[in-house]
């Protein structure tokens, strides 16, 4: 079961009642500020302020020396190399800066590394290319902070270093010029900027403009990468976010301007920016170049910025077809494997394209509700992505496994490995080892507030865009309309997609379900589901409407906490636990067993999702489990591509005979009577 846990907020409602007389704000919106722990009305209306208030740059320490080194530069005509990355903050850090000094008539170049020849970040022998090519002084963006090695050899070749990073620094610090970064300043100046907002940040001091004046010159490159980084959007990230959400829309960039037309963006929002124009950037990084993303961002001349702009459009949906292809080719691995049911799913394949590596690991998470490590296995190395669930740090659980990894680097949610081919098995081994001493995780969808239909209408969607831009930290609001019944099941797109009728409370509404079509839909009319939307305004012919967005579904009225005993009870059973009192919760009674087989012999054959959602209000899905698993034993039912059906089988099979039962039977210390 693709289980997550959903979690409703406590929210006093006559408090959430006062502030939002005093903030004059919509009920709805000041009680998702709750949700999000905004009580306090100057919070909420600070929270809401479109006015810009940035920092001064000279509050990060590094600043300073920074600014005095490159202004040397720029004043003895200084070769300066501007050191980049290959993802779209990189991207943007490279051009925002390399674009700046060039307005400034500076001697400057830039470098973005290959993904797969020069990996991440500054390398000894990049610098010492630099050095060789006469470069006196490199400013790195995006990366930099953990260059030990690279900043003495760049010291012993005479070539000075400015680092700007915004990740993680460790104890020791680069010996550079100057160090910049937001986590060194603790308690501080703002923390939360991403690779480009530090980059924002240094040109401003170089500028010797202010932040609100300089914004609008850049905001459209600080709002794109700032997006693709998954930061949090609050405080100067938002601000900067919806000015820049903004210039994009009416005065943006040339190389901005033929990104939104290839993408046919009409209209830039934060979800648009993230969904449709950031993948493109990060798709040259992935696919070819990353070079050619800072050229669409530099250039000045629309024929030169559309070419481009079609590159990596072209490059796009070159990543979407083989994303598509390694992701259906690891779900095979992963289902002829019975590794869907493991703790941390390590799924490998050749020839599996390195760049796209982590967005396939991230649909796995999404499908299996697990963490998710895919590796390219090719040749004597292999490389590998990873991505997880909240509460689990994949960092944390490669670290116990470091002596099998070559390499390896990431944190909580995200990291990449390169690991030797015939380590592969006991990397999953061991790491399932690892998790497996932990308690079962379970993912989590935040509801922000649970409504009844009536809630869901075109003013309260309207209310809703105070609290844009959305993102990180700030998600489109999440509604939770609980009890309702299927009346009607509708395809959409040729099938690609479903329009569901649902009514509850007499009162009936439509919302859509994306990327599910009505043949893999695990449920059927009549069905009761809760559901958690989105809202939005939707424009036809003139005519406003309610745009409901169904995220996620589960069956209505599911006993949580029992499902989730059930399902960790299930999983120590897998590896071998098996106590009395977990064998005993999830052991099916004859009566069940025999219960599963009509609603099989009543269908013939059904996905494993909608024999779970049809018996789960009556059936604890522990039990569904172990009866589905007996039944395959006794060679009733077979369990294939997760889709249940009955077999040829004729006559009376002992329950007695199956293995998990017998299995449960010893270890609560009685048995099975009788025949199904």
């Amino acid at each position: 079961m693709n289980y997550k846990r959903w979690i409703f907020p406590d929210v006093d409602k006559q408090e959430v009642s006062l502030v939002s007389e005093e903030c004059d704000l919509d009920p709805i919106v000041t009680f998702i500020a709750f949700a999000r722990g905004l009580s306090d009305p100057y919070e909420i209306e600070q929270f809401i302020s479109e006015e810009p208030d940035f920092c001064d740059p000279y509050e990060y320490s590094g600043m300073a020396d920074a600014v005095d080194r490159i202004n040397v530069a720029l004043e003895s005509e200084e070769k300066i190399l501007v050191f980049g990355d290959y993802d779209c903050d990189g991207v943007t850090s490279t051009a925002l800066l390399t674009g700046y000094l060039r307005s400034r008539n500076a001697n400057v170049d830039y470098y973005v590394p290959d993904r797969e020849k020069d990996g991440y970040g500054i390398s000894v022998s990049a610098v010492e290319k630099a050095a060789a090519d006469g470069y006196t002084l490199i400013v790195t963006v995006d990366n930099g902070i953990s260059a030990i090695a690279e900043a003495e050899r760049a010291a012993a070749l005479s070539v000075d270093m400015v680092i700007t990073d915004h990740h993680i620094p460790s104890d020791t610090l680069p010996n550079a010029a100057a160090v910049i970064d937001p986590h060194l300043d603790e308690g501080g100046p703002f923390s939360d900027l991403c690779g480009v907002g530090v980059a924002f940040k240094l040109i401003c001091a170089l500028d010797g403009r202010p932040c609100e004046e300089m914004i609008y010159e850049y905001a459209d490159l600080v709002t794109l990468g700032t997006i693709a980084d998954v930061v949090p959007l609050h405080g100067e990230n938002r601000m900067m976010v919806s000015i820049g959400l903004k210039v994009m829309n009416r005065t943006p960039r040339v190389g901005v301007r033929a990104l939104m037309e290839a993408a046919s963006c009409r209209f830039a929002t934060s979800g648009g920016v993230a969904f449709s124009l950031c993948p493109r950037i990060n798709a040259a990084g992935r696919m070819a170049l990353a070079d050619t993303a800072v050229k669409l961002l530099l250039s000045t001349d629309s024929g030169e910025a559309g070419y481009f702009a079609e590159c990596l459009d072209r490059f796009n949906t070159d990543r979407q077809a083989k994303e598509q292809q390694i992701f259906e080719s690891a779900v095979s691995a992963i289902e002829s494997n019975g590794l869907s049911s493991e703790r941390v799913i390590v799924v490998d394949g050749a020839g599996w394209h390195p760049g796209v590596l982590g967005i396939v690991a991230a649909k796995i998470v999404q499908k299996y509700a697990r963490p998710a490590i895919v590796i390219n296995d090719d040749g004597e190395v292999s490389v590998g992505s990873c991505r997880s669930i909240p509460g689990f740090s994949i960092y944390e659980a490669l670290s116990s496994c470091s002596h099998l990894l070559k390499k390896f680097g990431g944190h909580e949610l995200a990291a990449g490995l390169t690991v030797r081919e015939e380590d592969i098995d006991a990397l999953r081994r061991e790491i399932n080892a690892y998790a497996a001493a932990k308690p079962l995780n379970f993912p989590t969808v935040k509801i922000d507030c649970r409504v009844k239909p009536t809630v869901l209408n075109v003013d309260v969607a309207k209310s809703l865009k105070i609290l844009e831009p959305y993102g990180e930290a700030n998600p489109t609001p999440l509604f939770a309309v609980t009890d309702c019944k299927i009346a009607a099941v509708l395809p959409l797109s040729g099938g690609k997609h479903i329009k569901l009728k649902l009514s509850k409370d007499g009162r009936d509404f439509w919302a859509l379900k994306f990327g599910m079509s009505p043949d893999n839909f695990p449920f059927s009319v009549g069905d009761v589901i809760d559901v958690a939307v989105n809202l939005d305004v939707n424009v036809y012919n003139n005519t406003e409407s309610a745009s409901i967005l169904i995220r996620e579904i589960r069956p209505g009225g599911i006993d949580c906490e029992e499902t989730e005993r059930q399902l960790s009870a299930l999983d120590l059973i897998g590896r071998g636990e098996v106590s009395a009192t977990d064998a005993g919760s999830v052991c099916p009674s004859r009566a069940d067993v025999a219960g599963v087989f009509r609603t099989l012999k009543k269908y013939g054959t059904v996905s494993y999702d909608r024999l779970e959602n049809m018996l789960c209000r009556y059936l604890p899905v522990g039990k569904i489990n172990i009866a589905v698993k007996a039944l395959c034993q006794l060679g009733i039912v077979s369990l294939d591509e997760a889709a249940v059906s009955l077999t040829d089988f004729d006559g009376k099979a002992d329950l007695d005979s199956a293995e998990i039962l017998i299995t449960l039977k010893n270890a609560m210390g009685g048995g099975y009577n009788g025949s199904v």
